[in-house]
């Protein structure tokens, strides 16, 4: 039989399997929820919930229409795909009974040609020569909803989501200032998906109480920069595009520098990263920001934003002013790499203004707690991510308007997914209304 691979999609995502399926190795599968199609790199479906020979798993799907192209793809070299819990194939043409991943993990392999349903004729005729798309997707909580009440209900969900981000941050205050609070938050969104925990970990290897101890015992700019790209072994992996010069300067600085001799293995993930969504680039877009703000204080810096006469509070003003903050100017690189305002905005409403109302309530600031939940509700939408285009399937073209409107409006709809969604929950989905 001749078909591409994504008619593979079409079977898996529809379900048209025999109800008891099992592996090569003889494991019994059954499945919970077959996982939502990845449309970026990595497995073709992700978080999937399986039974296995009657346990509970939870991990990703690939799908190929023979076993060796999990070899041909080069995925037995991708980190991405160890997360792999089931390796769908048309049809084995293998060795072994698993399929074998980047780390050593054995990987269950279900052959499918044998165990399709009887639909499978029908489905042939109609996709077989289609591009896939998911399957329709119907929510009996927005199917209920208008214009006026989805809007009601998602920006109820996004100040619930808010709240939540206050209370971890608040937690997390216990043990460190706002400085470092701030700078954790901003390292981690650097890292964007892939590097979040990498990025995190520079900045809890180097604290800003430290950084900002050695600013004052005089450590220079260039220093800072060799600090965080050697202490986290980042300049092992920097991209072709930075000179060979300037990487061997800053490992000279290292090893010189006075102030930090312990380096960290923070395990990178580089795979097919473009050299401007590199982590160096990152830290070179924030090195002069973050440097300059060691001479006073990053938070109150940010702070210094929000400084408006309540009366005439502008939110175009006050985005000039964030933007302008932090995409300053740098050597190393042109302007167009300056870090976008995309991220900016995203570090706005995931980090900043959780950590701005908290300060504002320590502090009985009523006047910029006021200002900054304002802006939380009246900030345009952001722009869409793998969830809230995943979740955007359960809504009508009007519904999608109104999400794609504020970034509460997002942020309540990511609240829907962490509560129930991800869990499947869909009966316990009405108590969200009242």
């Amino acid at each position: 039989m001749q078909f591409s691979e994504e008619f593979l999609y079409h079977i898996w995502d529809a379900q048209h399997l025999k109800i008891k399926l099992t592996t090569l190795s003889g494991k019994k599968i059954a499945i919970k929820f077959p996982g939502r199609w990845n449309t970026d790199s990595g497995p073709d479906f992700k978080d999937a919930i399986l039974e296995i020979n009657g346990k509970i798993k939870k991990g990703d799907i690939e799908i190929d229409l023979t076993t060796y192209n999990w070899k041909s793809h080069s995925h037995n070299e991708n980190p991405e795909f160890n997360s792999v819990l089931l390796h769908i194939v048309y049809e084995d043409n293998g060795k072994y009974p698993y399929t074998i991943s980047d780390d050593g993990g054995k990987i269950e392999i279900l052959e499918i040609k044998d165990q399709l349903n009887d639909d499978i004729n029908k489905l042939i005729k109609h996709y077989s020569d289609k591009p896939y798309s998911e399957k329709d997707k119907t929510c009996k909580l927005f199917n209920k909803m208008n214009k006026d009440e989805t809007e009601h209900f998602l920006a109820k969900m996004g100040m619930m989501r808010f709240e939540k981000k206050i209370k971890r941050f608040s937690a997390e205050h216990f043990f460190s200032d706002f400085d470092q609070l701030l700078f954790m938050g901003f390292m981690e969104a650097l890292g964007y998906s892939k590097n979040k925990y990498q990025m995190l970990q520079i900045s809890l290897n180097n604290p800003y109480k430290i950084l900002k101890q050695f600013y004052n015992e005089g450590f220079t700019k260039d220093e800072f920069i060799a600090i965080l790209l050697c202490s986290s072994k980042l300049i092992d992996h920097l991209p072709s595009t930075i000179p060979t010069d300037q990487k061997n300067k800053w490992q000279k600085l290292f090893s010189k520098q006075k102030f930090v001799n312990q380096s960290f293995d923070n395990n990178w993930k580089l795979f097919r990263i473009r050299p401007v969504n590199h982590p160096a680039f990152r830290i070179l877009q924030v090195a002069d920001l973050l440097y300059d703000s060691l001479e006073t204080s990053f938070f109150h810096n940010i702070l210094k934003l929000f400084s408006f006469p309540s009366e005439n509070f502008k939110l175009s003003d006050f985005k000039k002013k964030l933007y302008n903050y932090f995409q300053t100017d740098n050597k190393y690189f042109p302007e167009r790499y300056k870090l976008g305002k995309i991220r900016i905005d995203t570090i706005l409403i995931n980090i900043i203004l959780p950590l701005t109302v908290i300060y504002a309530r320590e502090k009985k600031y009523k006047q910029l707690e006021d200002v900054a939940i304002n802006i939380y509700q009246s900030f345009p939408g952001l722009s869409a991510n793998y969830l809230t285009q995943y979740m955007e399937k359960f809504l009508n073209e009007e519904q999608k308007k109104v999400i794609r409107k504020r970034a509460i409006y997002q942020q309540g709809l990511l609240n829907i997914y962490y509560e129930n969604c991800q869990y499947h929950s869909c009966e316990d989905c009405s108590h969200l209304i009242g």
